[in-house]
């Protein structure tokens, strides 16, 4: 049992660059909802014992949903790990908006920019840009049914206001998103041009190059060499060494 726990919670490596440097981002995120709502519910339950039932439930909910999707990542699904996180997600907070206080509550005005700031770093500017429209959408939504006394929000406060504060914020986060994971995905792309780059030269270069340490000793030792070595000694560098 520790041993599995173990795994589960080592960040999960993977061959391809794109998905390892998902897969990383993916992991962290997952732990840190594993673990982040664990005050927050044991708060509610010293504190505020008459919410205690409907933070039990959110947190339970939540904590099989991260758990499940921490274990489908590293069964190596990381882009369908990272949609369904962004989604369910999503869901739990609209779910928990529509339940409280709507667009007035920390579900909408907390929650959703969250998941925009997820979505983005996750899946690109393109989902923090669905995620944003689609918050919006369900807080228009949201308003209209507090209007028509579907939704009985305990702050009193107007509800059009608070969603026209969430029309300058979550675009905003979307945009913020966006920057950051073009500026990764450019970083990613020189990085693997330049190893392109570095392969071709090896195979066509007439000549070798080698890299060696000096120890504390004074002997140098060989541990990397690249280009036409093998072609020009017959040896391979372990057959040299």
């Amino acid at each position: 049992m520790v041993s599995f726990l173990r795994r589960l919670f080592a960040p999960p490596h993977f061959k391809n660059e794109s998905d390892r440097h998902t897969g990383y981002l993916l992991h962290v995120i997952l732990l840190g909802l594993i673990l982040v709502p664990v005050p927050y519910v044991g708060y509610v339950v010293l504190f505020a014992p008459e919410a205690a039932a409907r933070a039990l439930t959110q947190g339970a909910v939540g904590e099989v949903l991260n758990i499940s999707l921490l274990f489908l990542l590293h069964r190596g699904y990381v882009r369908t790990a990272a949609f369904l996180q962004v989604i369910t997600f999503w869901l739990f907070f609209t779910f928990s908006a529509i339940t409280g206080d709507g667009v007035q509550g920390e579900s909408y005005l907390l929650g959703y920019p969250l998941v925009i700031v997820i979505a983005g770093i996750l899946l690109g500017g393109r989902a923090a840009l669905g995620a944003t429209i689609l918050s919006l959408l369900a807080g228009l939504l949201m308003v209209y049914a507090e209007t028509q006394g579907f939704i009985n929000a305990t702050i009193n406060r107007s509800a059009i206001f608070s969603w026209i504060t969430s029309l300058a914020i979550f675009p905003m986060g979307a945009i913020l998103q966006y920057l950051s994971s073009r500026t990764v995905k450019t970083a990613l792309e020189r990085a693997k041009l330049s190893e392109e780059k570095y392969k071709l030269i090896s195979e066509v270069s007439s000549d070798y190059t080698f890299e060696s340490v000096v120890d504390d000793q004074g002997s140098a030792k060989v541990f990397w060499v690249a280009g036409a070595f093998e072609k020009m000694t017959g040896y391979k560098l372990e057959e040299y060494l």
